[in-house]
């Protein structure tokens, strides 16, 4: 196994490791801000989960430098991301740590899984066909983007409920309307597989 791939291995193994973070001791507390403890245990899962995405980006980086690329890492480097992001939104339904709007979390984390299970199953049958979807532009900025507004809930959510200010909710609502919109330009481009089916 060549070491991209060995990255992503260990960015999968990271997400048990992630999800344990979580429930981490709540007297963990790193300090308060108007009153209101900060957690460590949220801040401790930000930090995996950003080393977990470095991880992605290496491995991305050492496989075209060094012309790596295989089978096994176009199937498991989006695997991969995929899990993470789904375990990130899964665990902030059961923890609220979004500043407003937790509520809301279990419909962004539906719509973000749905999309991502119908991309999918898009590409499949494309590949049934012998058809190559090759990846998006959009594509990526939603994953960028998901990446960013789900750790800026988790570094930075308990701050920002603490002062007021929801920037962290409208960065995950932002990812959860380009991950809307990323899905319908994919199947807008994969009109014609859906013809005389």
């Amino acid at each position: 196994m060549n070491l991209p791939n060995k990255l992503t291995m260990l960015r999968i193994f990271m997400i048990p490791l992630f999800i344990a973070a979580f429930y981490l001791p709540e007297k963990w507390v790193l300090c308060t801000v108007n009153s209101q403890p900060i957690q460590l245990k949220f801040i401790i899962a930000g930090i995996i989960f950003l080393l977990a995405y470095i991880t992605d980006t290496l491995d991305g980086v050492i496989a075209r430098k060094r012309n790596l690329i295989t089978d096994f890492g176009k199937l498991m480097d989006p695997t991969a991301d995929k899990l993470l992001t789904a375990a990130a939104m899964i665990m902030l339904c059961r923890f609220p740590v979004m500043s407003i709007g937790n509520g809301l979390m279990p419909i962004f984390t539906v719509i973000v899984i749905a999309r991502e299970m119908f991309v999918s199953g898009i590409r499949q049958l494309a590949g049934s066909k012998g058809i190559v979807i090759a990846a998006k532009p959009i594509g990526k900025a939603k994953t960028t983007l998901q990446f960013a507004a789900l750790l800026t809930v988790m570094l930075f959510g308990q701050i920002l409920r603490a002062i007021n200010l929801p920037i962290d909710f409208f960065a995950v609502l932002a990812a959860v309307l380009l991950t809307i919109w990323s899905g319908i330009d994919y199947t807008l481009g994969a009109k014609e597989l859906f013809k005389n089916r």
